[in-house]
């Protein structure tokens, strides 16, 4: 039971699901339950290959493509996505720690936000649409799996940068080493079955930018905020699908 429950409010946090509406979701909860990220993830992509399965028949693959991107947008509420704007508009905004987790912390998206939003679009919708066919599926469960681990990886390495309570500070208070290994055990062996050695390399470049990524957050802002957890699952899913790509035409 406790299994279930982490999973479902794993699922209830990273999507529009919304199961077991009288579970009691405490912080330590919340936190713990990120090791079945990487589960969501697969879950995500399962949708994917689904409507990317059935659409090909009635649909050209670049409509099928957008349209997938526009699924995992709305069955996620845009919540990664606003994260990454928020992020963008902070950095790029912001000359201190403080000016930059101000800006972070507005709800209205900037035109620097705006403008690296677009782009990441862009470029997963492009990346997406030139995966060959025989490969396309494999992706599909894949990106959305790395995109969700790379949040716990980040946890891992980072604390809180906020002063005050905020939707990160769970995560970064309570995610143990144990669920940690657990997701990384997860995303790693479905990593390998979807994509063989081809995924495991995606996963250690993943990972080094994920690392790298908590270095750089933590000398600009002094952690990490729910706003940079979407940043970098955004960032990470346009990587491997570039990753792909790239191994793929040399491998």
């Amino acid at each position: 039971m406790e299994i279930m429950k982490r999973f479902i409010i794993a699922l209830q946090f990273l999507t529009i699901v919304r199961l077991g509406r009288n579970i009691q979701v405490e912080p330590k909860e919340l936190g713990r339950s990120m090791g079945y990220f990487p589960m969501v993830g697969l879950v995500l992509g399962f949708i994917l290959v689904l409507f990317n399965t059935f659409s090909l028949r009635i649909l050209p693959a670049p409509v099928v493509d957008a349209i997938s991107i526009v699924i995992l947008i709305i069955s996620t509420g845009a919540l990664h996505l606003d994260g990454l704007a928020d992020t963008i508009d902070g950095l790029a905004g912001g000359n201190s720690r403080e000016e930059i987790l101000q800006i972070m912390r507005d709800s209205n998206t900037g035109a620097i936000g705006a403008v690296g939003l677009t782009m990441t679009l862009l470029l997963k919708y492009i990346a997406l649409m030139n995966i060959p066919h025989e490969t396309k599926n494999q992706v599909l469960l894949a990106m959305p799996m790395i995109g969700r681990w790379s949040m716990v990886e980040l946890s891992l390495f980072s604390k809180y940068a906020r002063s005050t309570e905020g939707i990160g500070l769970p995560f970064t208070a309570y995610l143990r080493k144990r669920e940690f290994l657990f997701a990384s055990a997860t995303a790693i062996l479905a990593s390998f079955a979807l994509l063989g050695i081809k995924g495991i390399i995606i996963m250690i470049v993943i990972g080094l930018f994920v690392w790298g990524s908590a270095r750089f957050l933590k000398g600009k802002i002094g952690g990490i905020t729910g706003d940079t957890f979407g940043a970098v699952n955004e960032i990470s899913e346009v990587l491997a699908l570039i990753l792909v790509l790239v191994l793929l035409k040399n491998f």
